[in-house]
């Protein structure tokens, strides 16, 4: 049975203040808990309606499951239109370590807003087998619901860390590629071993510190006339680029 105080407190889970209290979260969708359920995360619990159970192709542990009514998962659920199945799972203890950006890639993110672009950023580095992103401490939260459900599950198999980057930066000699507008074209450069690609908030870039500390300054060439590219769209063609070459 679902209780009224423990509605409340995943209801609660919708905030950041509360995520952090609990030190835990919501995953929403059919997709992104069957994920879950085959991650190191650890589940507190699942609830899901009958309906949704009946329909569903992938068949889920019923013990494990608490059915509850339609009405209530619509009251505990993030989305217009709630999925059938939640699960709550607690944060993942995970440390980074400055011998972790060695002969690899690893994607940095300087002050992401929008939590959609920081999942879909996380799901980019899942489709290129990049298992570190590393966020400025102010960042949008990993953890919130719309990053979560923008990952499609991807959440499950990169690891998110929240360091200052610029002290992380500052210690390791892999090189840095800050991705600007007014760098060499990224079509001019050979695929790396390893390597650190920073992108930059949405509206104001990198900052300038960080800039300064990168070996190299990167762009997008552009022919037509669009201002700029969205965040997740130039994290996916510059990992493109350094994947492939």
């Amino acid at each position: 049975m679902l209780t009224n105080n423990r509605k409340k407190e995943i209801i609660s889970l919708k905030h950041k203040k509360f995520r952090q209290k609990y030190s835990q979260f919501l995953v929403e969708g059919e997709k992104s808990v069957f994920e879950l359920c085959n991650s190191s995360f650890t589940i507190v619990e699942t609830y899901a309606t009958r309906q949704f159970l009946d329909k569903s192709k992938i068949k889920f542990d019923l013990s494990k499951i608490l059915i509850i009514s339609e009405k209530e998962m619509k009251s505990i659920s993030s989305l217009e239109n709630p999925p059938g199945i939640i699960a709550v799972s607690n944060f993942k203890d995970i440390k980074f370590s400055i011998s972790d950006f060695s002969n690899k890639l690893t994607l940095v993110l300087d002050n992401i807003s929008d939590p959609g672009n920081l999942g879909t950023i996380i799901r980019i580095a899942d489709w290129y087998g990049i298992e570190n992103v590393i966020c400025s401490d102010k960042s949008v939260d990993f953890y919130n619901t719309k990053t979560i459900n923008s990952t499609m599950g991807s959440f499950t198999r990169v690891n998110v860390y929240y360091e200052n980057i610029y002290e992380l930066l500052a210690k390791t000699k892999v090189k840095k590629y800050s991705c600007v507008i007014n760098g060499n074209s990224i079509q001019q450069m050979s695929k790396p071993t390893e390597a650190i690609i920073i992108i930059g908030n949405e509206s104001n870039g990198i900052n300038d510190e960080i800039i300064n500390i990168s070996d190299y300054k990167i762009t997008i060439p552009r022919i037509g006339k669009a201002e700029s590219l969205n965040a997740a769209m130039a994290a996916a063609i510059i990992s493109h680029k350094f994947v492939f070459g």
